[in-house]
């Protein structure tokens, strides 16, 4: 009796197991692809609750930037997403609401449309919840489909949604929000330091008073070098950036674009490397102006030139 008890716990336990197989492979089976296209498509959902907020407002000037022209990837326009959203996170707060903290995401080799999709629907959230609030009952139109769109075609759209955001935020992007982001940076770039026991006895260069934000492009582009010095050592493939560069008529819009590409290519050292830890969210700052940004990017130059090898 007791033989035969032991023998049915150790089948139910078997059967268990072979339930939560099939489970776990009916899950994988059912996962859905999500192409550029349909995240384009959510996109222009966003464009039209934007479109929305700006009639409410009486704002009657629109933005409709030159397309940039560049074979980028998800993850880049996963970060653009992030753009979009730390404006509308400015939103919030000119109208009285709380903030709330923009995660990152966890490092990886290559991020998929299925998740620039879901950032399409977080920023689509956050807008409804403004809508709500606002007591604006107008309701956008159904999605439209598309086709053949790339992730650039992505990006474009989000880069021409977050500068009409500028136009409901009456404000652009600040160097407090450009100094925000690069400190995530520097966290990361210390993370990949530590994990490659690489001391660090660096020090900030002395900050350039009076610099601009075409200066600190600049040092984006520096800095961007070194993270592409050290891809091609781990073999992952480059971006060509030089769509970005600009040398007049630089906003910090500009270069807080240019700065969350560089977060972005960092990200893949990080998946390189197996470091998985995620990047903070961003801190709150006050009183940054464009030198405190430069300073601190080619700061974190100097430590990624440490690095002579990645492995």
């Amino acid at each position: 009796m007791i033989c035969f008890r032991v023998v049915l716990k150790h089948l139910i336990c078997l059967v268990g197991l072979l339930f939560l197989y099939a489970g776990t492979t009916v899950a994988q089976d059912v996962s859905v692809f999500i192409s550029p296209s349909q995240a384009y498509a959510e996109a222009v959902q966003i464009e039209k609750e934007v479109e929305l907020l700006l009639r409410h407002f009486k704002i009657s000037e629109r933005i409709h930037p030159k397309p940039y022209k560049a074979e980028l990837k998800p993850r880049h326009v996963f970060e653009m997403a992030y753009v979009v959203l730390t404006k509308v996170q400015i939103l919030r707060e000119k109208n009285g609401f709380s903030r709330f903290s923009i995660v990152s995401l966890e490092p990886k080799m290559s991020v998929d449309s299925e998740l620039v999709y879901e950032q399409t629907q977080r920023i689509l959230t956050e807008l409804r919840i403004i809508k709500t609030r606002l007591g604006i009952s107008a309701q956008v139109s159904a999605a439209k489909s598309y086709s053949g769109k790339r992730p650039i075609d992505v990006f474009n759209k989000l880069h021409q949604i977050s500068l009409n955001i500028e136009l409901l935020n009456q404000a652009p992007i600040l160097p407090n929000h450009v100094f925000a982001v690069v400190m995530k940076i520097d966290h990361d770039v210390d993370d990949i330091l530590r994990h490659l026991f690489v001391d660090d006895q660096t020090f900030p260069p002395a900050k350039v008073e009076g610099a601009k934000p075409v200066d600190v492009l600049a040092s984006v582009f520096a800095l961007m070098g070194e993270i592409q010095r050290l891809q091609g050592q781990a073999g992952i493939g480059r971006t060509d950036f030089s769509a970005f560069e600009q040398s007049e008529d630089v906003k910090p819009s500009d270069v807080f674009n240019m700065v969350g590409m560089a977060f972005a290519e960092l990200q893949t050292l990080k998946a390189s490397l197996d470091i998985t830890t995620i990047a903070p969210p961003a801190e709150r700052f006050e009183g940054k102006v464009p030198a405190d940004s430069q300073q601190l990017i080619s700061w974190v130059t100097r430590k990624l030139r440490l690095i002579e090898q990645l492995r």
